[in-house]
């Protein structure tokens, strides 16, 4: 394993990097970086390192007061883990799965001292050695000319909200994405910045750069930095609202919208690629570009779908936004056995197409017994009526379940956030994640929902996390996608499915190997009734068995050929 810079700039063993020109010391050509891009080049360290005495193998001393603060905010994804470059909501991504080499606590409970004390030893991991806090175009140039000059893998991060591990890499160098927040200032040149940029921007008659003056758009543009929950706020005191993610921490210019973007609203509005009007964007051959409609549409086209930190790095993204609406909310709780979640997917399964085809969308976590799906097109006498069969049986069933009404998007989305209602994704611990689009057409008969019960009900009982994410585009009709490159399968299924295994902080390699094996086997029962769909590339399975096809479909071909470009 690499030994990796802790301290300072002064120590960086040359064999880190052993392609870099051999006639300069490595040193110099890092700090000659730093200089580039303004001092904003940083050494990385693990972020529960001050809980540790030994780093890399050297004896250091700890910290109890910043442990603590770790410790604390061990689970905190939208504060802590996002606002320091180290952290990462799925920890197997920010580790070495395959020798160990780690510095996490102990997620049953973080203050455990067993996992940070001697002989407990704090490893690099897969953290990238280096990253640069990215403030303008100018930053990502440096990096990719930086990296092909100097043979340095190069990765992107904001957030860490990854479940495919893209945003880590041993011995690379990193952009960090994050706190690029303001809009109309990293694109153009020094002299044309606005003297008072702006975090967020609505544009209630946005033209495309390069588009006719007659396609006009109510949208919002925001820097790649930018979180959901910031916009959400952003948008409802104008009365607006946008299609988005369920964690408030997620970056909405990144890897979700660019991976196609699903949400609870998508059943009604569409994807988050079918939102996106424009990106800013700098490809690897250092160059910055606009991508829109109107020009450079293939590279627009990729970056609508094909997937995060692929084909360039985007800066600024702008999106369509809609006026503010009330929403019926059922919040189904029922007793998480798996005699009763038998019954309860039942019923589900036999009510799915209408369900889609009723606007409504959202989560079932099979984990906590909970169904939280919303709507726009029925009214609250309409919603009752569509849900009572699922709300007459999990009252029966001793659970509290109800359909009520909320005044707007953001209303919904501070309840689920805060765990009022329903439960988002774990964090803090390794995550061996899979998934499977479910096709409408395996509810078509008596029959393929009895099949499908019970692949699902044999697949829920071999993870430790389950859900059904209820947020395809199959009820909507605005786009039919060929403008995407989202995988059309998402048009033709109802829902995704993911199922998560993991392991303890002193897990060994077998240990690891068998929570994957685990989640293959798991989400397997439903490949093998789903032969003609495919998986989410941003929630997939790192294994994912003939990835062209299962993630991109009819369009990985021409998305190769992008990527080449």
């Amino acid at each position: 394993m690499l030994e990796f810079l802790q301290a300072s700039w002064g120590v960086l063993l040359a064999s880190v990097f052993s392609v870099v020109d051999k006639n300069r010391p490595v040193t110099d050509i890092w700090r000659q970086l730093n200089t580039t891009v303004g001092g904003r080049l940083a050494a990385s360290n693990p972020w529960p390192q001050p809980c540790f005495s030994s780093v890399n193998g050297r004896s250091t001393h700890n910290d109890s007061s910043q442990c603590g603060t770790v410790c604390q905010n061990y689970f905190n994804q939208h504060v802590a883990r996002s606002d320091v470059f180290a952290g990462y909501s799925a920890t197997n991504f920010d580790m070495c799965m395959s020798n160990g080499d780690q510095c996490h606590l102990d997620f049953m409970n973080p203050s455990n001292p067993l996992a940070f004390s001697p002989p407990a030893d704090c490893r690099q991991g897969s953290i990238p050695n280096y990253y640069i806090d990215v403030q303008e175009k100018d930053d990502v140039i440096a990096a990719f000319d930086f990296a092909r000059k100097n043979g340095v893998p190069l990765v992107i991060k904001n957030t860490g909200h990854d479940f495919k591990g893209r945003s880590s890499g041993p011995g690379s160098l990193a952009l960090w994405m994050h706190r690029m927040k303001y809009v109309g200032r990293y694109f153009l040149s020094s002299d044309r910045r606005p003297s008072m940029p702006t975090q967020i921007h609505h544009s209630p008659e946005f033209v495309a750069d390069g588009c006719p003056s007659s396609d006009v758009h109510n949208a919002v543009t925001f820097g790649a930095g930018q979180q959901f929950e910031e916009i959400f706020q952003y948008l409802d005191k104008l009365g607006l609202q946008m299609v988005g993610g369920s964690d408030q921490s997620v970056g909405a210019a990144g890897g979700w919208a660019q991976g196609g973007g699903h949400s609870s609203l998508t059943p009604t509005y569409g994807l988050g690629a079918d939102r996106t009007l424009q990106y800013k964007v700098v490809t690897p051959d250092g160059v910055a570009r606009i991508a829109n409609a109107c020009q450079n549409e293939d590279l627009f086209w990729a970056l609508r779908g094909g997937g995060g930190g692929t084909f360039g790095v985007v800066l600024e993204a702008t999106m369509m936004v809609s006026q503010v609406e009330s929403y019926r909310v059922a919040n189904i709780n029922w007793p998480p056995t798996a005699p009763n979640l038998k019954q309860v997917l039942e019923i589900f399964l036999n009510n799915a197409t209408n369900f889609a085809l009723q606007g409504w969308g959202g989560y079932v976590t099979i984990t906590t017994g909970n169904i939280i799906l919303m709507t726009p097109r029925l009214n609250l006498k309409e919603a009752q009526e569509s849900m009572h069969p699922l709300v007459e049986l999990t009252t029966q069933l001793g659970g509290v379940s109800t359909v009520t009404e909320v005044p707007t998007f953001l209303s919904w989305f501070d309840n689920y956030v805060r765990g009022m209602a329903g439960a988002q994704a774990l964090v803090g611990l390794p995550i061996a994640m899979a998934s499977r689009l479910v096709p409408q057409k395996n509810h078509a008969t008596p029959e393929g929902r009895t099949e499908l019960l019970e692949a699902l009900s044999s697949a829920f009982g071999l993870s430790v996390f389950s859900q059904i994410h209820f947020t395809s585009p199959y009820g909507f009709t605005g786009s039919n996608g060929s403008d995407t490159s989202v995988n059309p399968v998402w048009r033709t299924s109802l829902y995704q499915v993911i199922v998560v295994n993991s392991w303890l902080f002193d897990s060994t390699l077998e240990q690891r190997k068998e929570a994957y094996a685990q989640t293959t086997k798991s989400i397997n029962y439903l490949r093998d009734i789903t032969p003609d769909s495919g998986a989410y590339h941003n929630e997939a399975d790192i294994h994912e068995p003939n990835y062209g096809h299962s993630f991109y479909n009819t369009n990985y071909v021409r998305l190769l050929e992008i990527k080449n470009k």
